[in-house]
């Protein structure tokens, strides 16, 4: 099997939305690595034998990345957000941007409502120019 074959089945395989709702189904962890990994035996074996000594250095590294995002997820989801009072939540709240509401412009509306009002003050506006053109003539 060629790398990028066992690559492209490897990152098909390990979809985040389905790994996601197995967590939420009830699954361990652990079981479903296991799962994975006997599932994708002859691709990971593909890959391993492609690792060099300085891709092992860089998965060690990208593997102590990940314990510490997990470590800070946790932290944060155990941080008591009691201690905020409530106008901070609030400031905190205002500075989250909120979608924008679409401001949809409908013609007919705009003419019913509108029309007659623009009509009369642009003859006002014409007759007031029209007058006073002819008093400075």
């Amino acid at each position: 099997m060629k790398i990028t074959e066992a690559l492209k089945s490897l990152e098909n395989s390990w979809s985040r939305e389905e790994i996601l709702s197995k967590i939420k189904n009830g699954e361990n962890s652990e079981k479903i690595v296991n799962d994975f990994c006997s599932s994708k035996q002859q691709e990971i074996e593909t890959l391993t034998n492609f690792i060099n000594p300085d891709d092992k250095v860089l998965l060690s590294e990208i593997e102590d990345l990940s314990n510490i995002e997990s470590k800070l997820i946790n932290k944060i989801k155990n941080y008591s957000f009691n201690k905020v009072d409530s106008s901070k939540k609030e400031i905190v709240q205002k500075q989250i941007p909120q979608p924008e509401t679409t401001i949809s412009f409908d013609l007919g509306v705009f003419m019913m409502k509108w029309s007659n009002k623009f009509v009369f003050i642009s003859l006002l506006a014409i007759s007031a120019i029209a007058l006073t053109k002819q008093a400075w003539a």
